[in-house]
């Protein structure tokens, strides 16, 4: 009982992002918000990528991005995805991903200024991005407790899948019903997995 109360809105969360991604409702598709600004910055030090080979471009992209997020504060602070490249001599391009956001960040450290774009999801958007999703932010505290929440609840379903067909076989009266209805829909998976498998 505490178990489904526990994983209840996980499982309405991902429900409603099943349907959203196999019927993609109209008022679903609310476009996102885009906005972009300049601002003062006080620039670090970039080094720079080209020649360096992949584990030391990886390292100084992480770096640079780091020292960015520094210098700008805490509006892009949670980022974990990001990459980062020098557009020109004087225009170093990251971009960082936060849930629900996105940002396009153009550093000019001789004018010590950023250029930042941000999009900002739909609501829906970031409702479908959290399907079923592990992301890890290791910035926010909340949003890294998603994985965990998501092996929680998986755990917790595949245990009550298990002990209702352990209730279910001591229950003598109901095994026929039951039989009909694992067969039934055992097969209608196993001919959905073959469908797919052979005729795509």
């Amino acid at each position: 009982m505490y178990g489904g109360l526990l994983c209840f809105s996980y499982l309405i969360l991902f429900g409603i992002s099943t349907l959203n991604f196999n019927h993609p409702f109209a008022f679903t598709k609310s476009p996102a918000s885009v906005s972009t600004w300049s601002q003062p910055m006080a620039v670090p030090a970039l080094a720079k990528i080209d020649g360096r080979n992949a584990p030391e471009a990886i390292k100084i992209r992480r770096q640079n991005n780091s020292a960015i997020l520094r210098a700008l504060g805490s509006f892009a602070g949670s980022s974990t995805d990001a990459d980062g490249e020098w557009i020109d001599a004087n225009t170093y391009h990251a971009h960082f991903v936060r849930p629900g956001k996105e940002y396009e960040i153009a550093v000019h450290p001789s004018q010590g200024s950023a250029t930042i774009t941000q999009t900002r999801s739909s609501f829906w958007t970031l409702v479908r991005d959290l399907h079923g999703s592990a992301v890890v932010y290791p910035d926010s505290i909340l949003a890294s407790t998603w994985g965990l929440y998501t092996d929680l609840c998986t755990f917790f379903v595949v245990s009550a899948g298990i002990s209702g067909i352990y209730l279910w076989t001591a229950r003598r009266r109901e095994r026929g019903i039951g039989l009909i209805l694992l067969g039934a829909a055992g097969t209608v998976s196993l001919a959905l997995m073959l469908l797919i498998t052979f005729h795509g």
